[in-house]
C-alpha cells in the first residue's frame, strides 16, 4: 500500500504521543501486551492506559489513534508492519518535526507490537463491528409544517392541514457511500408507532446487555455507549 496521509489534527495527535519517554512507551506496551483479560470496550482500554502512563494528555492522544490505525488495519487486512511503514512514510511526507520522526523510528518495534496485541486489537474490532453498516445515523428532527386549503377560486382560505415530516440524516461508512437525508411523512398515528418503537428498542438493549452480560460473563455494550476518545 502507498503512505498513510496525515491529517492536521492526526499529526498534532501523533506528536503528542511522541512527548512521552522510550521507557514509559516500553513499559505500556509490555502491560498491554501481557494483559490477562483485555477488554474490548474503548473506556477500560483508556483508563489502563492513563493509569500505566500517568499522563491523560498521552491517553487522550494515544487511545484514539491506536484504534482507528488498529481498525484501518483490520478493516485493509495489512499486517502490523505494513502498517507502520504506511504511517511512518505519511509522517515524513507530512513533514513532522524530525524528533518526532526519529522518535517512532526508535519506538517501531513496540508499536508493532501494540497493534498485534489484544490489548489494542480487541477494541479496534468491537469499533468495526459498531460501525459496519452501509450508512450510520447521525441526526433527525421533525418538520412541522400548515398547509393551507383554498376554495375553488383560491380567493379565500377554507382550512388548512398540518403536515409532520421526519427528516433522517445520515452518513456513508467512509467506503464510499455518501451522506443524504431521507424525507418522511407522518401522521399522528405514525408518531405514536415510532415513539412505541423507540421505547422497545432501548427496553431490548438494555435486557439484551444485562442477559448475555449475566450469561456469558463478558463485555458487552449498546453501540454508542463507547466513544472510543472521538467524541
Amino acid at each position: 500500500m502507498g503512505f498513510i496521509r496525515i491529517r492536521p489534527a492526526q499529526a498534532e495527535a501523533l506528536q503528542t504521543i511522541a512527548m512521552a519517554s522510550p521507557d514509559v512507551f516500553a513499559k505500556l506496551t509490555q502491560a498491554l501486551s501481557e494483559q490477562a483479560h483485555p477488554s474490548i470496550k474503548a473506556s477500560e482500554f483508556r483508563e489502563f492506559v492513563t493509569r500505566i502512563s500517568n499522563d491523560e494528555e498521552f491517553a487522550s492522544a494515544f487511545c484514539p489513534q491506536l484504534i482507528s490505525l488498529a481498525t484501518f488495519r483490520r478493516v485493509e487486512r495489512l499486517a502490523s508492519e505494513e502498517l507502520y511503514d504506511a504511517l511512518f512514510e505519511g509522517m515524513e511526507v507530512a513533514d513532522l518535526p524530525k524528533a518526532t520522526i526519529e522518535w517512532y523510528k526508535a519506538v517501531r518495534k513496540d508499536f508493532i507490537r501494540l497493534l498485534d496485541c489484544d490489548g489494542v486489537r480487541l477494541p479496534a474490532k468491537a469499533l468495526h463491528l459498531s460501525t459496519d453498516f452501509e450508512s450510520l445515523f447521525a441526526s433527525a428532527n421533525v418538520v412541522t409544517d400548515v398547509r393551507p386549503v383554498f376554495d375553488g377560486d383560491r380567493s379565500s382560505l377554507v382550512g388548512a392541514v398540518v403536515v409532520q415530516t421526519l427528516r433522517v440524516h445520515y452518513v456513508g461508512n467512509g467506503r464510499g457511500h455518501t451522506s443524504g437525508e431521507l424525507s418522511l411523512a407522518l401522521d399522528a398515528d405514525d408518531i405514536e408507532k415510532l415513539i412505541d418503537e423507540l421505547k422497545k428498542a432501548a427496553m431490548k438493549a438494555d435486557t439484551a446487555k444485562r442477559e448475555f452480560g449475566e450469561k456469558l460473563g463478558a463485555d458487552i455494550f449498546v453501540v454508542g455507549e463507547e466513544t472510543y476518545g472521538f467524541g
